[in-house]
């Protein structure tokens, strides 16, 4: 005769069993919030934020055309017409916090040429473009007698095609409510770039590559002359 009573219970066991292995065992990890996406601007901010961004191209423009500044070899000095960069791209800039890295953390991030040089990891930004969060670290001099900085080296899809194979670089700069304006936009070549003779420019590191193609910034200077 059939037990009702251990039936139900063996029952009630086999769904308590089923949840443990499809929900997992132990606690959870709490999942980070959203980073924060792109900066929304009225029509006046958008205007504002081009003039400024076109008013720094054209004076990078004339400090390269400049033979008592310009990093350019006097043959490419000769033919030059301005660097070659993207339309802006208000999707591409992110107001977000700098995360202060937990102590004084210093990695060597290797060279062009093989040399290798220390930076201190000073924190990471944290934004989220195309319905994915991303991260990116930031690093500063270890020495700063000459002055302190923070910056953002970077790879993404676009290195070796549009943009310098090497990566490209931000400045960043903290406000007053411990926030970056991590502009995209604003994303320039290393110096090798335009002229690998003279310089040996510092590589990102692998951990500051970007999934997807950052469409924004200064493109290749080979490219634009």
């Amino acid at each position: 005769m059939c037990n009702h009573r251990d039936s139900t219970v063996s029952l009630l066991l086999s769904v308590v069993f089923l949840t443990a292995v499809a929900g997992g065992c132990g606690p959870k990890k709490e999942a980070l919030p959203d980073a924060p996406g792109a900066v929304v601007m009225s029509q006046q901010e958008n205007e504002d934020w081009e003039i400024a961004l076109v008013e720094m191209r054209i004076g990078k423009n004339e400090e390269f055309a400049d033979p008592t500044r310009t990093p350019l070899p006097p043959e490419a000095l000769q033919d030059f017409q301005g660097l070659n960069y993207y339309y802006p791209e208000p999707g591409l800039r992110f107001r977000t916090p700098l995360i202060a890295a937990a102590g004084a953390d210093t990695i060597l991030l290797a060279k062009r040429k093989g040399q290798q040089v220390p930076y201190l990891r000073r924190g990471l930004v944290r934004f989220r473009y195309r319905d994915q969060n991303h991260e990116l670290s930031v690093f500063g001099p270890v020495d700063t007698t000459g002055g302190d900085y923070l910056w953002l080296p970077f790879y993404d899809l676009t290195n070796g095609k549009h943009t310098y194979a090497g990566g490209r670089y931000l400045d960043l700069k903290v406000d007053g409510d411990g926030m970056v304006d991590l502009d995209f936009n604003y994303a320039y070549n290393p110096l090798c770039d335009y002229n690998p003779d003279q310089f040996n420019c510092t590589l990102p590191p692998p951990e500051n590559t970007l999934p997807f193609a950052v469409e924004a910034g200064e493109q290749t200077f080979g490219s634009a002359h």
